[in-house]
């Protein structure tokens, strides 16, 4: 099983990070990877089993489905349902820390999954590796962008 790990630092509360994050449907707004994404049969946000599809960039339509949302410890995790990539057993979790007395957050991404035809793998960890930094880049934009608010999920 392939593993990718990432961690890094955002300019903005915990709380704030992960009001946007545990907004599993709306993963579009901030990732460049993803032109379109919605929940289907209009499930909510917060309902664990709900799945998103993800229209992406390059045409291809992902769906996930939401695991775990643990508003208290700051942590989702989703599984592929349905993907373009040969990956098989993909599940991925996201994780806001708060630094504490900083106005910064840390965010851990961690995803595992198998590929079909081992020969390939270090290539499939090095495409996840960039969408999921390139994501949390981009999301770090966006939250620079829509400063906290006190409003609740």
């Amino acid at each position: 099983m392939a593993t990718v790990e990432y961690s890094a630092v955002i300019a903005t509360t915990a709380e704030h990070a992960w009001k946007v994050l545990r907004n599993f449907g709306e993963i579009a707004q901030w990732h460049p990877a993803i032109n379109e994404s919605s929940l289907e049969d209009g499930q909510s946000e917060s309902t664990i089993g709900s799945v998103r599809r993800l229209d992406l960039a390059d045409g291809g339509v992902l769906r996930e489905r939401l695991l775990v949302l643990d508003d208290p410890q700051m942590r989702l995790t989703y599984k592929f349902e349905e993907s373009p990539l040969p990956l098989d057993n993909y599940r991925a979790d996201v994780r806001v820390i708060k630094v504490s007395g900083e106005l910064q957050c840390v965010i851990e991404w961690r995803a595992s999954f198998d590929v079909r035809g081992a020969e390939m793998t270090a290539h499939f960890e090095a495409l996840i590796t960039r969408l999921v930094v390139d994501g949390h880049d981009r999301l770090a934009l966006y939250l620079a962008q829509s400063p906290p608010c006190n409003n609740a999920h």
